[in-house]
């Protein structure tokens, strides 16, 4: 019979997650100082993966925590479709929406709007749906990304996809949105845990207590 996992083992999963992911970052950068930039962008979609995994690992140790029994082979079910980390690992959208962008005009719209009218409710309902749209196709885009960096091929109806007519521009706006989302979960989890203390006190004194567990790299971000 399959042995169920302990919140620990998961808190430790989780961590070597992220730890996995701030490595892959600083091996993209470095791709990307070397001007390899479609091998940067697939190591940055794997590291995007690890942070996805490190989020669904948080998640399901909450589920022990509430009574729910997990074995290995749930962990794997769980953590193996790649769009799925993808989206998992997806944070702050609106943070860097581009102001001309129907989102963008959006929030712009709701800034003019006076709080509480029903205008202002109204841009809110549509940026909610707009933002449900985006946050479905990202995961799948950024797969796609992932792969078209990595291989050579056929694109209908006559032409190739060729990886390394991934431009700086691409690679460093890739880079920079992984980096960013790294960032947040690096400070607020690991360096800063205090930030997660009123809403998961339990992870919290968890962070704390682990004395030996690893150092993080430091969050990275491209330079053009």
């Amino acid at each position: 019979m399959p042995q169920p996992v302990t919140p620990k083992y998961l808190l430790e999963g989780a961590v070597y997650a992220l730890e996995q992911c701030g490595l892959l970052l600083r091996d993209a950068n470095l791709l990307y100082r070397s001007q390899s930039y479609a091998s940067a962008v697939a190591l940055a979609a794997f590291a995007r993966e690890e942070l996805g995994r490190w989020r669904i690992l948080l998640a399901l140790r909450k589920e022990v925590f509430g009574g729910t029994i997990l074995t290995i082979e749930q962990i794997e079910d769980r953590c193996g479709d790649h769009v799925q980390k993808q989206s998992a690992g997806m944070l702050s959208l609106t943070t860097r929406t581009n102001l001309n962008s129907e989102l963008g005009k959006l929030l712009t719209s709701k800034f003019d709007a006076t709080p509480g009218s029903e205008e202002w409710k109204a841009f809110d309902a549509q940026i909610e749906k707009v933002n449900r749209q985006v946050a479905k196709r990202i995961p799948d885009d950024r797969h796609r990304r992932r792969m078209s960096a990595l291989y050579v091929d056929p694109v209908p109806p006559d032409r190739w996809n060729r990886p390394r007519e991934i431009t700086q521009s691409i690679a460093a706006k890739f880079l920079q949105e992984a980096a960013t989302d790294y960032s947040i979960q690096y400070w607020q989890h690991y360096t800063k845990p205090e930030y997660i203390k009123l809403d998961n006190p339990e992870l919290f004194d968890a962070m704390t207590q682990w004395s030996d567990r690893p150092e993080l790299p430091r969050p990275e971000h491209p330079s053009q």
